[in-house]
């Protein structure tokens, strides 16, 4: 509840999703003036405009590009009135002074700061970088790299210069003319893709660090970067050798293998015979299955397959592997890649077109590829945006703080920071208490980290990292160090960056205004409405006393039954009855329902919601015979004997009932007393002619129908 009342978008979700579902069938066009700033209505001095009113209006949407105009009037003006309905409750707090109550303004300037936060880092780096990934997500690319790897600096070897140097130099060689796979075989430092001469799987956006990609997306077939990638793991120097747009294929193939009684040989011209066989006119290929022995099912190529491919994975299938498959992307169900020569062919075909023989390591294939898929650009959004937060988001928000920072002068004073380093021991971490006790006293004065308006000294720092519990366990030397100022200046670097959001933003300023909104309508309502909603007997009683007709019990049944799991026993009992028998008689005698015989198969009381036996019977006569009817594993006969009518029920044992139906009639009562207050102060007045412009009424006919 309290969730619910947090934010108004949230209150009209239930009220209107079943009505805006079928008002959007019959939207009519949109007008093309733009009308946002028409005033609507007034709620006392504060004017309600439609953008305002449409904006609530299309967060309960799934389609939020659904104008409030183009809904039908009705629907419209209902929407409306929970709309002034919430501004007369936040009106309400603020005429109580809760928007100065200090506990609310903590509230407050917490929730800013929570929006502020991912609204910054949205608008600065990650709208840009969804698109940029949706739109590489379309296109996948060949590429090839050589690494120049920067060697353990507790190792002897090139320091990172020399590896830059290195990269340099090949590029050289490369823009020269030299060959890239041999250069890749014989210098690169990843000896992985070195033995393939550099050469990737193919990739799309997220499948590769972010500096290699970034670089591979900036290039041009057969072109290589013109400087080296720098990451972690070293200098890359990144070719692009294709790109083409994504596809994810369906195919299918036959695998034939050599065993004890085919030679490799004989396995290579049974291959070209069923490639004969697959490419012969559709009059002689079911001529060709039959005298082999199969029996035609309109697939030539999945009944080979069945018959006789020896990938018995998916040989039942028809060939068929399971999923469709992308080059940057593998096998869309578990991401497996096929071998390269296998991908080439069937990247080389064309829908339906069937391949020739294609050995490889597994045997020797033939390939089918049966249809292609383009990726659709909003599912690639969605799925950019899932692999960006995975991917990217962290390292993103960490390089636009640093990029605050330093524009604000944030930084160590590196010659105090080196001195601070030298007099404790690099090895330990926080958790030990004593850490400190070598710092000199004439260091501690001294300043370590700057701020825009001021700086940390030593003491300063290190009292921070004894006493705060979440800097607890960060190691003493500067990597620690600088997680450790990190977590401390980050808010304050982030609280200057968002300082003007509202100025700069306008969609931000209304985010804030409506979340604070909500959070003033929460206090609120919380004291008007939730803080008075409790049970009172005596009340609910009175509820019960005006509202009897919604305590009825439900209509129930008398019946007979014989039940049987044979159905010659039932046609037997059947013709007994027909003869005159006595139906009570033959249940006590028959009937397979466990308990029953001794109760001559008589149930007092059945309700239909809850037996299949009264199910049968609701539009039946007293005393006729319904059946046989098929219930459960068995047949019955059900004979009526008489229909209990609806009765009230008492107070006491309808309270489960009557308690949550009181208690949201007491809501709804506290709620009207409370804004009919409200509106004494702030009379809400609908701005008739503009609402009449927006949605004019429909003409009727003579009879008074709407046309």
């Amino acid at each position: 509840m309290m969730i619910r009342l947090y934010s108004f978008a949230l209150i009209a979700a239930v009220c209107f999703s079943a009505t805006v579902a079928s008002a959007q069938k019959k939207a009519r066009p949109s007008k093309a003036i733009d009308q946002s700033q028409t005033v609507i209505a007034t709620v006392g001095s504060e004017p309600i405009l439609l953008g305002d009113v449409e904006r609530a209006f299309q967060k309960n949407l799934t389609r939020r590009d659904t104008k409030l105009s183009a809904v039908p009037k009705d629907t419209a003006l209902d929407f409306l009135r929970l709309y002034t309905n919430y501004r007369l409750k936040v009106q309400d707090a603020k005429d109580r002074g809760l928007d100065t109550d200090s506990a609310v303004m903590v509230d407050l300037a917490n929730n800013r700061r929570l929006l502020s936060e991912t609204f910054f880092y949205d608008k600065a780096v990650a709208n840009r970088r969804v698109e940029e990934l949706a739109q590489r997500r379309l296109t996948e690319l060949e590429i090839g790299v050589i690494l120049c790897a920067i060697p353990d600096p507790a190792t002897r070897g090139w320091d990172t210069l020399n590896s830059k140097l290195k990269a340099e130099q090949i590029i050289v060689e490369l823009n020269q003319g030299a060959d890239f796979d041999k250069i890749a075989r014989d210098r690169s430092d990843d000896k992985e893709t070195a033995a393939n001469g550099g050469r990737l799987p193919w990739i799309s956006g997220g499948t590769i660090i972010k500096a290699v990609e970034d670089a591979a997306y900036g290039l041009s077939a057969g072109q290589v970067s013109s400087k080296p990638v720098y990451s972690r793991f070293g200098y890359f120097i990144v070719k692009l050798f294709r790109s083409a747009g994504r596809e994810s294929v369906k195919f299918r193939h036959i695998l034939l293998q050599p065993k004890d009684s085919r030679d490799s040989t004989a396995t290579q011209l049974f291959a070209d015979s069923l490639i004969a066989i697959l490419n012969s006119p559709a009059s002689k290929q079911n001529t060709a299955l039959a005298a082999r022995g199969l029996q035609p099912s309109g697939d030539v190529f999945g009944d080979l397959a069945k018959a006789y491919s020896d990938d018995k994975t998916s040989s039942a299938k028809g060939g068929y592997l399971g999923a469709p498959y992308t080059r940057s992307g593998g096998m869309e169900n578990n991401n497996s890649r096929l071998v390269p020569d296998f991908e080439r062919a069937i990247f080389d075909l064309k829908d339906g077109q069937i391949s020739g023989k294609v050995n490889t390591l597994f045997g020797t294939h033939i390939i089918i590829r049966d249809s292609t898929k383009r990726p659709d650009p909003f599912v690639e959004r969605d799925a950019a945006k899932r692999s960006y937060r995975r991917l990217y988001y962290e390292e993103d928000k960490r390089l636009v703080l640093d990029s605050v920072k330093k524009a604000n002068g944030y930084g160590w004073n590196i010659v105090n920071l080196a001195k601070l380093l030298n007099s404790i021991d690099t090895n330990r971490n926080t958790q030990d208490t004593l850490w400190h006790r070598s710092i000199g006293d004439d260091l501690m004065p001294q300043p370590l980290y700057y701020l825009s308006n001021g700086q940390l000294s030593v003491a300063q720092f290190t009292d921070t990292l004894r006493k705060r519990a979440d800097l607890r366990g960060f190691t003493l030397n500067r990597a620690g160090f600088d997680r450790a100022i990190n977590k401390v200046t980050d808010p304050l670097a982030l609280e200057q960056a968002t300082v003007n959001l509202e100025n700069e933003y306008a969609d931000f300023a209304a985010l804030v205004r409506e979340f604070n909104d909500g959070i003033l309508l929460f206090k609120v309502e919380e004291k008007e409405v939730w803080s008075k909603l409790k049970f009172d007997t005596v009340d609910a009683r009175k509820f019960y006393d005006t509202t009897t007709a919604r305590w009825m019990s439900e209509t129930k049944y008398d019946v007979t039954e014989i039940y049987v799991l044979n159905d010659s026993l039932l046609g037997v009992i059947n013709n007994r009855i027909s003869n005159g028998e006595d139906f009570a008689a033959l249940a006590a005698d028959y009937t397979q329902r466990d308990g029953m015989r001794d109760k001559r198969g008589f149930n007092s009381s059945l309700s239909p919601k809850t037996s299949k036996v009264a199910q049968q019977v609701t539009n039946a006569r007293v005393g006729s015979i319904v059946g046989p009817v098929k219930i459960d594993a068995g047949w019955s006969l059900i004979r009526l004997d008489g229909i209990v009518p609806p009765q009230l029920k008492p107070f006491e044992s309808a309270l489960s009932e009557i308690a949550p139906a009181y208690q949201d009639a007491l809501q709804k009562r506290l709620t009207e007393n409370w804004l009919g207050n409200v509106r004494q102060r702030h009379p809400v007045i609908y701005n008739t002619k503009v609402i009449d412009s927006i949605w004019p009424s429909k003409p009727t006919t003579s009879n008074g129908k709407t046309k």
